[in-house]
């Protein structure tokens, strides 16, 4: 898999990860379509992403991915698109 494609699953596990939990998924129709859009980028804050929300997506990525994050991680990759780039670097 290139880093192209490793860069998008990743997004694809992140996106899913932040829509399908209650506890970090956007409430509104627009943040959701925008967060859907790559070219349209969010970051978490934008996201409404307080230290609840950042643990729980870590919880969600590690029980549904088996990929483990820290909040430090998610606070030094501050968008949707950056944190997928840092996943995708990771090594498989």
């Amino acid at each position: 898999m290139n880093q192209s494609d490793r860069f998008l699953a990743m997004r694809e596990r992140l996106l899913d990860a932040i829509s399908t939990n209650p506890a970090v998924g956007p409430d509104s129709p627009e943040m959701l379509e925008r967060m859907n859009d790559p070219a349209r980028d969010c970051t978490f804050e934008e996201l409404g992403f307080d230290s609840l929300a950042r643990m729980e997506l870590c919880i969600v990525l590690e029980t549904d991915y088996g990929i483990t994050v820290t909040q430090g991680d998610l606070e030094g990759q501050p968008s949707i698109n950056a944190m997928a780039a840092w996943l995708a670097d990771l090594p498989a």
